[in-house]
């Protein structure tokens, strides 16, 4: 019964963020209000506030969703690699990431325009920072020890990284981007040899 009702929870749940998403889509995060996703859901006030009590908490978990689509797409890039798994390999793989077109990479930027004079969105970030580093460097794919690539850590990368995808989505320069994969990839990799030689503040 307890299972059952826990089942039913995260369906629920799941249909809030999925109105939760097309709303901010549509309007923007910071235009969107609690009120906005109970109209458009048609549940309940109460319904809609058991599950989550703000626009941010769902945001959370839109993020979460995003992790999970990424350790996803992790997981099918290195399918074919085995356990020596190089740094180019790597840098190929971040660049990937950073030009993806999705619906959840167009809300993380918003939420990283929004974030600016919002100190809850700022705590939020140093959360997803924790779980984006545990749920991608935490564990191992496909054999591959992603602990041991630290220098896919450091808050340098993470800002390099938010750049483009910045770039992509504002600045519509992914097409552009995407047309200089290989100098991003180089990039990257001499942000590799950089970090191995201590030169990354």
């Amino acid at each position: 019964m307890k299972e059952e009702k826990q089942k039913v929870g995260q369906i629920r749940k799941k249909e809030i963020r999925e109105v939760a998403k097309k709303i901010f889509l549509t309007k923007g995060f910071q235009s969107t209000t609690m009120e906005d996703v109970i109209t458009e859901i048609g549940m309940s006030r109460g319904g809609v506030y058991y599950h989550y009590r703000s626009k941010v908490e769902i945001l959370h978990d839109l993020m979460r969703e995003g992790m999970a689509y990424r350790m996803a797409k992790m997981n099918s890039f290195m399918a074919d690699y085995s356990s020596e798994l190089g740094k180019e390999a790597i840098a190929d793989m971040l660049v990937d990431r950073m030009l993806d077109e999705n619906e959840l990479m167009s809300i993380y930027v918003m939420y990283l325009q929004a974030i600016k004079d919002n100190d809850e969105l700022k705590e939020l970030y140093s959360i997803l920072k924790e779980e984006t580093l545990y749920s991608a460097y935490g564990g191992d794919i496909n054999g591959v020890k992603l602990g041991d690539f630290r220098w896919n850590t450091t808050d340098f990368i993470l800002y390099f990284m938010n750049a483009i995808i910045l770039g992509c989505e504002i600045l519509e320069a992914r097409n552009n981007f995407r047309k200089n994969r290989d100098f991003l990839i180089k990039v990257i990799m001499l942000y590799f040899d950089y970090y191995d030689e201590g030169k990354i503040k």
